[in-house]
């Protein structure tokens, strides 16, 4: 599995690197040149991340649309973003990473998780616990990695939630 596919394909991965390593805002089409995209493609993406309220825009001058993260949920994308970088980052490339001779060395540390854990919502686990079991699937520990690190950065309020401080 691609790390672009924590973010839903290259398409948004990208955009949404772009628009993190941008130190103002910028319009769709720098996203799409910056990153090698098609703009209508890009412009799409930053449609869509608008729509969930990770993408904030305003119109500049010349009537242009520029475009940056939002200070919710965008700057937690862009902390999810620098994260997996950080993660990753003995490992140079994330083509690299996402090799398959790298998923294979991971899937050699893959972990089986305690299934108790889930139902007695008192008993917690730490990421040491997990990785100290083994696991049938690559899926399943990206998922339940996925859902710690996000519990991490977010709280739930209902329906929605917001980013821990």
């Amino acid at each position: 599995m691609k790390i672009e596919t924590l973010f839903g394909g290259t398409t948004r991965f990208a955009t949404i690197e772009a628009l993190v390593d941008a130190t103002k805002p910028i319009t769709a089409y720098q996203v799409a040149m910056t990153k090698g995209l098609d703009p209508a493609a890009a412009y799409r993406c930053i449609i869509e991340l608008s729509d969930i309220g990770i993408v904030e825009s305003r119109i500049g001058e010349r009537n242009q649309t520029f475009y940056r993260l939002s200070d919710g949920p965008g700057q937690a994308a862009a902390k999810f973003l620098r994260s997996l970088k950080q993660k990753t980052s003995q490992i140079v490339d994330l083509e690299e990473w996402a090799s398959p001779k790298m998923q294979a060395v991971r899937m050699g540390k893959i972990v089986k998780l305690d299934k108790s854990a889930f139902r007695d919502p008192d008993k917690t686990q730490d990421v040491e616990s997990i990785m100290s079991k083994r696991m049938s699937g690559e899926l399943s520990a990206l998922i339940t990695s996925s859902e710690m690190a996000f519990n991490e950065l977010f709280e739930q309020k209902g329906n929605v939630f917001i980013l821990k401080a």
